[in-house]
């Protein structure tokens, strides 16, 4: 429809059309809402697992550190 020439159409017609275009591009947006709602609960079902990582790394930083004051001490 890029390059269709709409000067032939009634007022009617193109009233019509509009109204249809407005009634796909509604169905579309509420598509993408609903995916991103999806995606939001699809998180949130995950969150224990993030939250588990984050631990375990959390609990990997802490020894790494107490690794390097352990060989700094033995250094000095």
């Amino acid at each position: 429809m890029e390059n269709e020439d709409f000067s032939s159409l009634s007022k009617k017609k193109l009233k019509t059309l509009i109204q249809e275009t407005q009634e796909v591009l509604d169905q579309l947006k509420g598509e993408l809402k609903q995916r991103k709602l999806d995606k939001r609960h699809e998180e949130i079902d995950h969150m224990e697992e993030h939250f588990e990582d984050a631990a375990h790394n959390l609990s990997n930083l802490k020894n790494f550190i107490q690794k390097v004051f352990s060989e700094m001490r033995k250094d000095k």
